[in-house]
C-alpha cells in the first residue's frame, strides 16, 4: 500500500496556486447547433410577473455593475472522473441588479431561462440569490478576461450558483418570471428538474493505468456546488483513507484542489480512491464500480479510482 502523507510545504510551491481552467479547455455541452449571433442585433428581455418589464441590448449589459468571480460548472452527466467540470474566471452582472429594475411581482416563484438555440428550462427564485442572498445567479458575459466563445455562450449566459449546468442556459435571450416552473428539454427526458451539484471529487493525476516510479503527488479536485468541501481524503487499495492538503479556491463557488504525497511499497497495481466531505457532513461512500451508469437522473457523487502501474 506505501505512505500517504499531506504534503502542503515540501518542494511542490505551484501546488499552492491555484488554478483555472483554460478557455480553450472548458468543456461544451450543446442541446442544439452553436448559434450564430449579430451583437448589434442580440437583445435580452426580462418580463412576465414584473412590474416593470425591459429589453436590454449588449452595451446597456456592459455599462451596469459588473462583478468578476471564479466559480465552477459541471454537468450533470459527468461521471465520476469525467471531464465535463470546469473552473474559470467569469465577468458579469447579478441578476439581483436586473430584478431591481424590473421588480418582481410577489407570486413570481419561478425564472424561466431561454437560449438562442431553442433551450428552455426553469430555476426558482429562491435559487437565484436575489435580495441579501450569500450566491447571486450571474449574467456572464466574459471567462477568464476574454469575451465568451461563441461555443460557450456568446453574447450571455447565466450561472446559477449551486445547480448542474443544464440551469445555466446559454445564449441568453429571455428571463420570465412566473408563477409555476416548467420541465426543459432535459427534464423532459427524465433528468432532474431541481439540479442541485452533488458532492464529488476526482483524481486528475496520476491518470488511469499509468506506469509511475518512486514517490509522487496524487493530486485532483474537489466541488460540492455551493457547499464547502472540508476534507478530502485518498485510500490505496481499499485501505485506510488518509486526508489530503486543500487548496481552496478564491471564491466559495469555486471547486478545491487537493493533494498527498505517496510512496508505492514496490512494483505492482494499485488502485487509488479519493472521497471528498462537504460542510453538511457528507461524505462520498459509494464505489463507482459498483453499479453501471451512476449520473441519471440526478448526477453523481460515486467514488472515482484510478489503477496506476508501479515500478
Amino acid at each position: 500500500m506505501g505512505a500517504l502523507a499531506a504534503d502542503p510545504q515540501h518542494g511542490h510551491p505551484t501546488l499552492d496556486t491555484f488554478r483555472l481552467t483554460p478557455t480553450r479547455q472548458f468543456y461544451r455541452a450543446h442541446y442544439a447547433a452553436v448559434p450564430a449571433i449579430e451583437p448589434s442585433g442580440w437583445r435580452l428581455r426580462v418580463d412576465g410577473l414584473v412590474e416593470r418589464p425591459l429589453e436590454l441590448d449588449l452595451e446597456t449589459i456592459y455599462a451596469l455593475p459588473s462583478r468578476e468571480e471564479a466559480r465552477t460548472l459541471v454537468s450533470m452527466g459527468n461521471p465520476p472522473g469525467g471531464d465535463l467540470v470546469g473552473t474559470a474566471l467569469w465577468r458579469g452582472v447579478e441578476l439581483d441588479v436586473l430584478a431591481g429594475m424590473v421588480g418582481p411581482l410577489p407570486n413570481a416563484t419561478h425564472v424561466r431561462l431561454y437560449g438562442a438555440d431553442g433551450y428552455d428550462t426553469s430555476v426558482e427564485v429562491g435559487r437565484l440569490g436575489l435580495g441579501n442572498a450569500r450566491f447571486k445567479a450571474l449574467l456572464a458575459y466574459e471567462i477568464n478576461g476574454e469575451p465568451l466563445p461563441p461555443d460557450l455562450g456568446f453574447p450571455l449566459r447565466i450561472l446559477v450558483p449551486g445547480l448542474y449546468g443544464s440551469k445555466s442556459v446559454a445564449w441568453l435571450t429571455r428571463i420570465e418570471f412566473t408563477d409555476k416552473p416548467r420541465r426543459g428539454y432535459w427534464e423532459r427526458l427524465g433528468w432532474s428538474d431541481r439540479a442541485v451539484v452533488k458532492t464529488f471529487s476526482k483524481i486528475t493525476s496520476p491518470p488511469h493505468w499509468s506506469v509511475v516510479q518512486g514517490s509522487m503527488i496524487v493530486q485532483g479536485i474537489a466541488f460540492a456546488g455551493d457547499r464547502k468541501v472540508t476534507a478530502v481524503e485518498l485510500s490505496v487499495d481499499g485501505g485506510p483513507w488518509r486526508a489530503a492538503h486543500l487548496i481552496p479556491g478564491p471564491s466559495p463557488l469555486a471547486w478545491t484542489q487537493w493533494y498527498i504525497r505517496w510512496v508505492p511499497p514496490g512494483p505492482g497495481e494499485h488502485v487509488l480512491a479519493v472521497r471528498a466531505t462537504d460542510e453538511t457532513g457528507f461524505t462520498q461512500s459509494e464505489p463507482a464500480l459498483s453499479r453501471l451508469g451512476g449520473t441519471y437522473p440526478d448526477g453523481t457523487s460515486l467514488i472515482h479510482a484510478v489503477t496506476v502501474i508501479t515500478r
